[in-house]
């Protein structure tokens, strides 16, 4: 193995030894000395055929501050759903004519949601909300 540098070298841990989770990342932690967030990878052994179905290993990880995007979210809706789109937060809320200024071309979002009853004007819109949305 190549010589570890000097700043691995001046740290006040014992390689050889396995240790719990709480005391590496104080172990980490103690040691920082970049003027940055550092980097800290985990390799984990889970014993697994990953070509079997049944071992397969999959996972989410939920980002402490997000993707750093706000999606914009459009949703075709009447009445009362479209009061309850606008207070949950939708940028663009309506019925026909929200349908007609996508038509147009407006496709100013990231989401788009319909209630059931607005299915049949969404359905025309394929063409335009399948490559966009």
């Amino acid at each position: 193995m190549a010589k570890a540098p000097k700043r691995i070298q001046a740290w006040s841990i014992d390689r050889e030894r396995a240790y719990p989770l709480s005391e590496a990342i104080a172990a980490v932690k103690a040691n920082a000395k970049a003027k940055f967030d550092e980097t800290v990878e985990i390799a984990v052994n889970l014993g697994v055929d990953p070509r079997h179905a049944d071992q397969q290993v999959r996972g989410v990880v939920n980002l402490p501050a997000g993707t750093g995007r706000d999606v914009r979210v459009a949703v075709f809706a009447r009445g009362p759903k479209a009061d309850e789109a606008i207070a949950a937060g939708a940028e663009v809320v309506g019925a026909e004519d929200l349908l007609q200024r996508v038509q147009d071309g407006f496709t100013d979002f990231d989401r788009v949601i319909a209630t059931p009853d607005m299915m049949a004007l969404v359905g025309r819109l394929g063409k335009v909300l399948g490559p966009a949305a």
